[in-house]
């Protein structure tokens, strides 16, 4: 992958890193954007939902396709099989993307719920059951506070 400077192929058979590193920051870039736009997606209203996914799922097929394009030179195959595989490929890394997108908002929504229950139960269980009835109105107060200092930030 990497030659010496005396041969005439240089990083991933690029003569200069500079055209390496400028033929890997457009997919880059689009796959960024693709991210960008499903993230946005999912605070957007319901009338551009459908739009927006479409939309980063082609920024992301583009991307995936002409990443793998510059760090899979084609060797042995024809030039229409080439370019399925690397199609095939794009896809299927669409598809992945979509996947774990999908897993970490289902998993920041479980976890939201679940600071949101332990709240439910640190104020509400823990006076009734485990504060002294004359220092339930401290615990209140100390709570106030605490809620209105979080609701300043």
């Amino acid at each position: 992958m990497l030659y010496l400077i005396e041969d005439k192929e240089g990083v991933f058979g690029f003569a200069y890193m500079s055209s390496f590193l400028f033929s890997i920051s457009l997919p880059l870039m689009a796959i960024s954007s693709g991210l960008i736009l499903k993230f946005a997606k999912s605070i957007i209203i319901d009338d551009f939902k459908k739009t927006f996914g479409y939309i980063s799922n082609s920024f992301l097929l583009v991307g995936f396709f002409f990443l793998i394009y510059t760090f899979a030179p084609m060797y042995d195959l024809s030039i229409y099989a080439y370019y399925a595989v690397l199609l095939a490929l794009a896809l299927a890394l669409t598809a992945i993307a979509n996947h774990v997108h999908k897993a970490v908002i289902t998993t920041e929504q479980r976890l939201k719920t679940i600071i949101s229950k332990l709240f439910d139960f640190i104020i509400l269980e823990t006076p009734r059951k485990h504060v002294s009835e004359e220092k339930q109105i401290d615990y209140v107060i100390s709570y106030e506070k605490i809620i209105n200092e979080i609701g300043d930030e």
